[in-house]
């Protein structure tokens, strides 16, 4: 007899070197493929060491430049087979630079907390 699983099981182990392993590989992917990515920065609770089940992953990527809306970076630039979700945060630096310029607090806790993400080698 077939059980539906429940909507309301939780997850309660956190791989953090399996998913930080799988996160560099699809960074270190992402660079080779947009050479417009100048830097990814880890900033959220994972960058803080806080990260629990449930968790995601919360990128600021500062691009070069780029011609695509906000939208479709995001579309572009998402990580795959990171084992967990990841938000992304596609900014050029002339966007980012000029939006913690007027105050953005998001982004300045980000920069401020962040840790640069080093692409495998």
């Amino acid at each position: 007899m077939r059980h539906r699983s429940s909507p309301s099981a939780k997850i309660r182990y956190l791989d953090k070197d399996e998913i930080w392993k799988s996160l560099r590989k699809s960074i270190k992917e992402l660079r080779e493929r947009y050479p417009e990515i100048e830097q990814v920065i880890l900033f959220g609770s994972f960058a803080r060491g806080e990260a629990v089940p449930g968790s995601d992953i919360d990128l600021l990527i500062i691009l070069k430049d780029s011609k695509l809306t906000f939208l479709e970076r995001i579309v572009r630039y998402i990580p795959s087979k990171c084992g967990i979700g990841v938000e992304v945060f596609p900014y050029t630096k002339e966007e980012l630079e000029s939006l913690v310029t007027e105050g953005n607090h998001f982004l300045k806790r980000a920069l401020e907390e962040g840790v640069e993400i080093a692409a495998e080698s």
